[in-house]
Parts: structure tokens; C-alpha cells; sequence
């Protein structure tokens, strides 16, 4: 049986587009206060923390019960690391709302053994999950498709993992340090942890993203050389875009 896929639902706006992945956010904290939760780290999220912090100062969202886990981080660098993964969840959102400090894991890429780290990845999803699923996942796409570190051709059956970086990855994530820096690999969840949430959101927004969203929604099916088509297989999943990378994409909207 094929796979259907899926169409995306598309926004007038990014703000309006992170407002309502906040919102759906909040909501599921009215009803599972203790809602594990992981959003990627990059500009795409910087609206969703925006809002969920709102939220948070109008005592609209509590996370106080909640846990949070990043889905990546480069290898050789930790939450201390300027421009790391943690160090974008930490400055961003972490530091602005209540999560316990013991109810979040940011993984350590200059930890002595990576493989150590992905065992305590999936550690922590089985201490806040009573079946090893994570709640809430809000991911991003990278402009080669990738999802958090899982690069074109990864074996979308692994849990976390210890990856080679693609070299478009190992370009753009440039930007998100002021000096020079060399990235090889990174720690991170796998699309399996993905596929396994009750709920998972793929957000995408601007032009600049419009040729990756036209690459997912013009598959034909799931393609393992484009990580994010892996979407398309998850029932719990939506696609979520703004206009503006629709129209980029040259699929118009609705």
C-alpha cells in the first residue's frame, strides 16, 4: 500500500504559523501537565519560543511539570558553547520559562563516549514516557531535508544516534557562530523517536525554504536522500508552512 502525502497547511504568516504551534502547545499542557517536549534548535523555532513565552508571562503555559529534550547538538561543543545547539534552546527559551532543571537533557558533544549520550537520550525519554514516546515534537528542515542531524541516506530505523554531518549542513550551520568553526558530526535523535510521537509538527517558513518545501511535497514518495519526506509516513504528523515559502516553492496555496 502506498504512502498518502501529505499537503501542508499553510499560513498568512509566520507569526501566525508559530502563534498556533504555541497555542496547540499550551493546550496540550492544560492537559498533560507533564508533556514531554522537543523543538528544534534554529531560526525557524525563534517565533514558537516567542510566542510560549508570552504565553508563560500571562500564566498561559506552565511548564513546570513538563519535560524538554533537545534533539541535537554538534559534536565537540555542549550548552556552554557559544552558537551550540543547547546554548540556542538555553538563550531562546529554556532560560525564560519554568521547566525543573532536572526534567531537561541537552546533549553533551564533547562528552568523552557520544555513544554514552544517546543512551541517555533515550534514558530520558523512558523516565517521562510510559511507553518510550515522546509527546511533542516540533521540527524544522534543514535546506538538504534534513531532520534535527539525520542527513540524506540515514537509516530513518535509528533511535538517537552519533552522525557524519552532509556537507551542506556542515556549510550553513556556519551561521550560527560569530567565528570560524569546523563542524564533522553531531548527537541526535532519529527519525524513529520522530515517527514514534503523539504528535509531530514540520515547520517551514520563508523563501529561502521554498526549494526544500517544493523537494518534500513534490516527492513521490518517502526518499531517504530527503530526511524530511519521512513526514509523509507519520500519522500523528502535519506539515505546517507560510505563505511565503509556499509561494517560494512555486505550489501555490490554498
Amino acid at each position: 500500500m502506498g504512502v498518502s502525502m501529505k499537503s501542508p497547511v499553510v499560513f498568512d504568516s509566520y507569526g501566525g504559523m508559530c502563534r498556533a504551534v504555541a497555542d496547540e502547545i499550551a493546550d496540550s499542557l492544560g492537559r498533560a501537565p507533564d508533556l514531554l517536549i522537543c523543538i528544534a534548535a534554529g531560526h525557524t523555532s525563534l517565533g514558537v519560543f516567542e510566542e510560549l513565552i508570552a504565553l508563560h508571562r500571562k500564566g498561559e503555559a506552565d511548564f513546570s511539570r513538563a519535560a524538554f529534550l533537545a534533539m541535537d547538538e554538534w559534536l565537540g561543543m555542549n550548552k556552554t558553547t557559544e552558537g551550540s545547539c543547547g546554548d540556542f534552546l538555553r538563550r531562546h527559551f529554556l532560560r525564560h520559562v519554568n521547566f525543573a532543571a532536572e526534567n531537561v537533557v541537552l546533549p553533551d558533544g564533547l562528552a568523552e563516549d557520544p555513544a554514552l549520550e544517546c543512551r541517555r537520550m533515550e534514558a530520558f525519554i523512558r523516565s517521562h514516557s510510559s511507553d518510550g514516546r515522546l509527546d511533542l515534537v516540533v521540527l524544522g528542515a534543514g535546506m538538504n531535508g534534513h531532520l534535527a542531524l539525520n542527513e540524506p541516506g540515514t537509516d530513518w530505523g535509528l533511535g538517537p544516534h552519533v552522525t557524519e554531518l552532509d556537507a551542506v549542513t556542515r556549510e550553513v550551520g556556519k551561521k550560527y557562530f560569530d567565528n570560524p568553526v569546523r563542524l564533522t558530526g553531531g548527537i541526535t535523535l532519529g527519525v524513529a523517536d520522530f515517527a514514534r510521537a503523539r504528535r509531530a509538527i514540520l515547520l517551514l517558513s520563508s523563501a529561502k525554504k521554498g526549494e526544500i518545501l517544493g523537494r518534500i511535497l513534490g516527492a513521490e514518495g518517502p526518499d531517504p536522500m530527503i530526511p524530511a519526506t519521512a513526514v509523509h509516513t507519520m500519522a500523528n504528523a502535519d506539515i505546517f508552512c507560510d505563505r511565503e515559502a509556499m509561494e517560494a516553492c512555486g505550489s501555490g496555496g490554498a
